[in-house]
């Protein structure tokens, strides 16, 4: 009996190292899938839609409006002093002022629930912070059903160095592969509230699979 304390002490400290190595790995995979998960809401939009770099590329650029239409600068067409000239001289620079702050207003930038092509670290930050736990939920819900570990891999490797007009395509084919219309359709109904899609349904995108 002496001899089997020995192998039993070492049978358990077999079992829970054994033990230890899979609440590490299993832990070590929620994080791992976290982190899938918040590159993949992050550049959601990207991986689904190729036509975003011609957007940036081919949407033309607003003139400023503050520049006026040169009769700005024009001096008064009377010299007598508070007269009809100085009164129509500070309704010109009035309206040139209300036209510079209706530029900078235009200016600013969209708020985190409107459309934008391009997506800035900050944008998908925000709305990494703003996604609700149920919505976060319902997206680890279908990827983590739908995608294989290493169709993860493939969408983390696709994102890391930005996408490309190829690595869309090959990132979008992938999902929607894997996906159903309804699975796809609810997934860019969260992407698309968050201003990081169109939401340009299954059917719509499919035609240019």
């Amino acid at each position: 009996m002496r001899q089997r304390k020995p192998k039993m002490k070492t049978w358990k400290k077999v079992l829970i190292w054994a033990a230890s190595i899979i609440v590490v790995l299993g832990v070590g995979g929620l994080f791992a899938a976290n982190y899938a998960m918040d590159k993949m809401i992050a550049q959601l939009s990207a991986s689904l839609e190729d036509e975003l770099l011609e957007e940036v590329i081919t949407t033309p650029t607003d003139a400023p409006s503050g520049g006026g239409d040169g009769t700005v600068d024009q001096p008064a067409t009377t010299s007598e002093p508070g007269g009809e000239g100085s009164e129509e001289q500070a309704e010109t620079d009035g309206s040139a002022g209300g036209q510079n702050n209706q530029s900078e207003v235009e200016s600013k930038p969209s708020p985190t629930n409107g459309y934008s092509a391009e997506i800035s670290t900050d944008k998908a930050k925000d709305v990494q912070d703003k996604i609700t736990v149920a919505e976060k939920a319902q997206l680890a819900s279908v990827f983590l059903k739908q995608l294989s570990m290493d169709d993860i891999k493939a969408l983390q490797e696709l994102a890391s160095g930005g996408l490309g007009i190829e690595e869309k395509k090959e990132a979008r084919t992938l999902i929607l592969d894997r996906l159903t219309p309804e699975q796809y359709d609810e997934l860019i109904e969260i992407a698309k509230k968050y201003g990081m899609s169109q939401g340009r349904s299954y059917e719509e995108v499919s035609k240019d699979k």
